[in-house]
């Protein structure tokens, strides 16, 4: 009997060494996955950070160029569905906010500030019409730091009909800013703009690619520019629009 109760004990130590181990095994596991998901989180916050940075201009907050290459092939496929939808007959949705309007910003004799005052101020003079052009703008339109003291808003989910309104809101409202450069001085400034929409023909949604339409917004800022600045110039396509006809 003592043998056999002496195999026992040794038969439940080794069951208990057995299951210890293995609950340890477990924690430590358990342990380890813990640690690789905070470590995981931590990556991916880190690279969405990163790839925030690139997508954003570091002076002002603003989105820069390389954001719209990364967002705008979704909100162009979007407009498409519903303008083909109107091409086969639902002209009703012409009624609605379906368009994006492109608005290019310059401000006015900007090289006078960097001039007369240095980079620095004229830098603070970016940062505050970047201010007021969001604060002009909606949450769910996008402005972008284009280059220089250019300003490019995308309007998502817009009316062609009320752009000019946009762009009067805008024009206007750094028209009315006082510029704090520091110090106790203040500068008045002006900016022209220039729009257009995509897409540009309703007859022909796929006429011109998003891109184009940037540019001939640009144009419409240069025509603003060229007539006195301080001002606002739109490019519309007429009802019937030959694609032949169009450079």
């Amino acid at each position: 009997w003592f043998k056999l109760l002496l195999g026992v004990a040794a038969l439940l130590a080794v069951t208990g060494l057995v299951s210890w181990r293995v609950r340890a095994l477990r924690r430590r596991n358990l342990t380890l996955q813990k640690m690789v998901a905070e470590r995981t989180a931590e990556l991916n916050r880190v690279n969405e950070q990163l790839r925030g940075q690139s997508l954003t201009d570091p002076l002002t907050g603003l989105k820069n160029r390389r954001y719209l290459g990364a967002c705008m092939a979704e909100d162009v496929a979007q407009v498409r569905r519903v303008y083909r939808s109107v091409v086969a007959g639902h002209k009703e949705r012409l009624q609605l906010n379906i368009d994006l309007i492109f608005l290019m910003v310059d401000i006015d004799f900007f090289k006078s500030v960097n001039d007369r005052y240095g980079h620095a101020v004229g830098d603070l003079v970016l940062q505050q019409v970047a201010s007021i052009i969001r604060e002009k703008t909606r949450d769910t339109d996008t402005v972008v730091r284009w280059g220089g003291e250019e300003f490019l808003v995308v309007a998502r989910n817009a009316a062609r009909s009320d752009a000019h309104l946009l762009a009067e809101r805008i024009q206007s409202g750094i028209e009315s800013h006082h510029f704090d450069l520091g110090n106790e001085v203040s500068i008045r400034k002006t900016c022209s703009v220039g729009f257009s929409f995509f897409p540009f023909s309703l007859e022909d949604p796929d006429l011109f690619h998003w891109e184009k339409i940037v540019d001939l917004a640009d144009h419409c800022l240069y025509a603003a520019k060229r007539s006195g600045r301080n001002a606002w110039v739109g490019l519309y396509a007429g009802e019937i629009l030959d694609r032949k006809s169009v450079v």
